[in-house]
């Protein structure tokens, strides 16, 4: 069988933003570009009489609505016509796009269609615009006087407002909303009725990590506060029967990374009553390499909320009926899904040992309806995920998972990797992960797992306040204890250690704490609690958190002394850092503190920086820079675990 190559990605579709009209179906298609290899190109497909079929080739149909059953609606620019954005519809039956509206400013984004036709687009403003346009050197200079100035993946935030507007196709005519308040954001919307229930905060310096929640008339345009800011963090509001309900935490009971429970909207006291306790997470945690698009996390059906959750290493699609919580059925990771009108739940994601694909739940049943990157994976070795025991910090009975080697030989020892997912409130799966099956088609074993602080397994096991480096840690080595005696042709003499965002942090921590590891890849990595903390786009917060801490100086010492920067003199591993310059999770500062580090302390390191990409590096960068990425990584493991 042929060994699985890095170029490969760039021949696996990915798939999301399914959505339903009536008994007809849409979803995008996502697929780097494989000759210039400096971006993606999404396009739309449906599925009709039993076939998967392509509705657009442009490649830059990343959003859409149905206007009905057999129409859909997408934005984009295919005449190249300056600062404009354009409306077209496409029928199902197949036929050219048609431009049906032009817009000023070429950002729009289309995300809802109402019940009378009117369409509900989006727009990031720049509240400086004008300024900017009368003053030549605008661009030679940034001026920051907000909170949050910055945030990964969407630069420089500040003066910037994500703003909703309506369009009207038979007048043409565009509303803002909330137009007497240029200040105000909207982080999210929900859509029933003639009811636009929305979370936002209206801020000039501070914005509140708690916005409130609004509704507001369609027809009237009238808006009401419902709920005020600084009380809830709010994950999502659905209608069921008439009444309003809220998917929120007030982080009382675990901090930040709480999740969420189901609350009854009590409108004579404007506050939410508990509907249903709820411990675990709220979406789809199951980590991957090959996920362009972001994933649904909830729809509502016939009165239902259909939501999926993360139970360990798999997904569960749940739903809640205003009184209780029951499971629909479970898969290994469902990203996206919808219903059609006769009750069929449609979904996108990998099955084990697979890449994304795209399924239908009915009457207990799930069908495989597609076969993307079927072709491109045929005859190529696919490393199956095997389950490994062990016993953890606690004493309790959690697994992780193997991959074996291309060509494996019972007789012959092989060198090995563990890999370390980021966070730390994520979750390996068993589906297919690209890079890793390049390691077992390079000669590795490849090792992962849910060590202390993933997700999947509650708010306790998931509670990571003052326990960095610590819990986990101690998961980490006895996980690769149970692997080294389960899997005796692992060589121990040669064990390599990767990981990203926390993932890097944990590789910093390891790499200072053990030499076992002859190797190690930390990438986007933090290093430093004392810097992190107000450098991160999310460190005031969460690294707070992090450190169970209201202000940083209440502990200095603790944050030093979890810090893996504090620890550099002791490393001797080989360590590669990789780092993308406009990273603001994890900011450059954090790794280049630990690389210079341990050149200072006459350590082997070598660090690899990425111009014009962030933290996303590894899964939606630039294919190119992916391939150079993944590069870097196999070829420092093949330097200094193999003979």
């Amino acid at each position: 069988m042929k060994a699985i190559k890095i170029e490969d990605f760039l021949h696996y579709a990915n798939l999301g933003k399914l959505k339903t009209k009536g008994q007809s179906l849409v979803w995008v298609k996502g697929l780097p570009d494989a000759v210039n290899k400096d971006k993606y190109k999404y396009t739309l497909d449906t599925y009709q009489n039993g076939q998967v079929l392509p509705l657009t080739s442009f490649g830059e149909e990343k959003d859409f609505v149905f206007i009905d059953e057999q129409t859909v609606a997408f934005t984009g620019n295919r005449s190249k016509e300056k600062g404009k954005t354009f409306i077209y519809k496409l029928s199902l039956n197949g036929g050219e796009a048609q431009a049906i509206a032009k817009l000023d400013h070429e950002d729009f984004s289309l995300v809802d269609v109402l019940e009378d036709g009117r369409l509900l687009l989006s727009r990031r403003v720049d509240l400086n615009e004008a300024e900017k346009k009368k003053d030549k050197d605008s661009k030679d200079y940034t001026v920051l006087d907000e909170f949050p100035a910055y945030f990964n993946g969407d630069g420089v935030l500040s003066k910037l407002r994500d703003r909703l507007y309506l369009y009207d196709l038979s007048s043409r005519k565009l509303t803002e909303l909330l137009p007497d308040d240029k200040y105000f954001n909207f982080d999210d919307h929900y859509l029933f009725d003639n009811t636009l229930y929305f979370v936002g905060d209206s801020y000039t310096q501070a914005k509140s990590r708690k916005p409130g929640l609004f509704a507001l008339d369609l027809t009237t345009l009238e808006t009401k506060n419902l709920l005020p800011k600084d009380m809830w963090v709010i994950y999502d509001v659905c209608v069921l029967h008439g009444q309003l309900y809220v998917v929120a935490t007030d982080q009382k009971r675990y901090s930040v990374e709480e999740n969420p429970q189901f609350y009854k909207y009590d409108a004579e006291n404007a506050d939410l009553t508990l509907a249903a306790a709820w411990d675990d997470c709220y979406g789809d945690c199951v980590d991957t390499d090959l996920c362009l698009l972001d994933v649904r996390t909830s729809r509502v059906f016939n009165d239902r909320l259909y939501f999926t959750t993360t139970k360990v290493d798999h997904t569960i699609l749940e739903c809640f009926d205003g009184e209780k919580v029951t499971p629909f059925f479970e898969f290994p990771s469902i990203e996206f899904f919808d219903f059609t009108a006769d009750g069929t739940c449609w979904f996108t994601g990998p099955a084990s040992n697979e890449t994304q694909q795209l399924y239908s739940y009915q009457n207990g049943k799930i069908e495989k309806h597609s076969s993307y990157n079927e072709a491109a994976l045929k005859d190529h070795y696919v490393a199956e995920a095997n389950q490994v025991d062990y016993s953890d910090y606690a004493g309790n009975t959690q697994h992780g998972w193997v991959l074996y080697p291309k060509d494996f030989d019972p007789e012959k020892k092989y060198p090995a990797i563990l890999n370390v997912h980021g966070g730390p409130k994520t979750v390996y799966g068993t589906s297919l992960f690209h890079e890793m099956q390049v390691w077992a088609s390079a000669g590795y074993f490849v090792f992962f797992g849910n060590i202390y602080g993933s997700d999947g397994q509650g708010n306790d096991y998931a509670n990571m306040r003052g326990h960095w480096g610590q819990e986990d840690y101690t998961d980490l080595m006895k996980f690769t204890d149970a692997v080294l005696e389960q899997v005796p042709q692992i060589d121990g003499d040669k064990l390599g250690i990767a990981g990203g965002s926390y993932g890097g942090y944990m590789t910093n921590w390891v790499i200072g704490h053990t030499n076992r590891f002859k190797a190690a890849a930390t990438q986007r990595s933090m290093s430093n609690w004392l810097s992190d903390a107000f450098m991160s786009d999310i460190g005031p917060w969460d690294d707070l958190y992090a450190i169970d801490a209201k202000d940083l100086d209440e502990k200095l010492d603790y944050a030093w002394q979890q810090s893996p920067l504090k620890y550099a003199k002791n490393v001797t591993t080989p360590t590669l850092f990789i780092h993308s310059l406009e990273d603001y999770r994890c900011p450059l500062p954090e790794g280049m503190q630990m690389f210079r580090a341990l050149l200072y302390y006459g350590v082997e390191a070598r660090m690899c920086l990425f111009h014009g990409e962030n933290h996303e590096l590894s899964r939606s960068g630039q294919p190119k820079h992916r391939i150079r990425r993944l590069k870097e990584i196999t070829d420092w493991f093949d330097q200094h675990l193999k003979d």
